[in-house]
């Protein structure tokens, strides 16, 4: 199969939409003059942000097809009121699924469905914010509580999965459900062990270690950002103890060799 057939058949499996089903009549909306007063995470494959301003027809199909519920309008749930599609990471990182459905659904131009594969992806760069605040570096245990955390942020549970804080793949569930179960079942690993989440769960395809890794500190160890970050934000969600964030945007470079402030 190749490529192209293989995200559509994603696609189909995880939305009950066509692929221009909403977008369909509803026409460009076009800003030229419009300006973000901060950076936001866009999702994967988003063009610059003035032209991301202009493209983007607020329309959701980004949101709708999203395997793992990452992508928000802001406006509808509490960001900067444009309406337009954005992450946040402390409620739902990217997990740079392999189709990248959100590019494909896309019908404006503002992600760029030339750029759905990894090699073209940099929604921003993570920056260790809160050295002393990481659990690894003090050599303690991870606890329920900051595993139970992630299951209020998947939305394909059952009220008895979420009360339980335990799942369970079936064949009768849909393929978004199998992503998010097997996140959780992942971290349910980390339960009373030391915690290297931020690395071992790192969703960059290949070389994940390329991107984040933990190195020796003060008798423990931290995370340490490398240059493969592409700025997904799974590392800021699934960080116990919100050691880390995203700047938007940023490339390593800006943050690495005293270009940007964080």
């Amino acid at each position: 199969m190749n490529e192209e057939n293989k995200r559509r058949d994603f696609l189909k499996q995880i939305s009950g939409l066509g692929v221009l089903a909403i977008a369909a009549g509803a026409g460009i909306y076009y800003a030229p003059k419009l300006k973000s007063s901060k950076l936001i995470l866009r999702p994967p494959a988003a063009v610059k942000e003035d032209e991301f301003l202009k493209l983007c027809i607020k329309c959701g199909q980004c949101l709708q097809v999203c395997p793992y519920d990452s992508i928000r309008l802001e406006g509808v749930e509490g960001g900067a009121s444009l309406g337009m599609a954005y992450i946040d990471p402390t409620k739902r990182g990217c997990y740079l699924c392999e189709a990248f459905p959100c590019v494909l659904a896309c019908p404006s131009g503002a992600l760029e469905h030339e750029h759905d594969n990894i090699k073209f992806v940099h929604m921003g760069m993570a920056v260790v914010i809160n050295e002393d605040a990481c659990i690894a570096k003090h050599n303690k245990k991870v606890t329920d509580s900051m595993i139970d955390r992630i299951y209020d942020h998947t939305k394909v549970l059952s009220s008895s999965e979420k009360q339980k804080h335990k799942v369970r793949i079936t064949s009768s569930d849909s393929e978004k459900s199998k992503l998010q179960k097997q996140l959780l079942q992942k971290l349910d690993k980390f339960r009373g062990k030391d915690c290297s989440i931020c690395a071992d769960l790192c969703p960059l395809p290949d070389n994940p270690q390329n991107a984040i890794g933990m190195i020796k500190k003060d008798g423990g160890l931290v995370p340490e950002i490398r240059e493969a970050c592409v700025g997904c934000g799974a590392c800021v969600e699934l960080c116990p103890t919100n050691v880390l964030k995203i700047v938007p945007r940023a490339s390593f470079s800006d943050l690495y060799k005293g270009k940007r402030d964080v």
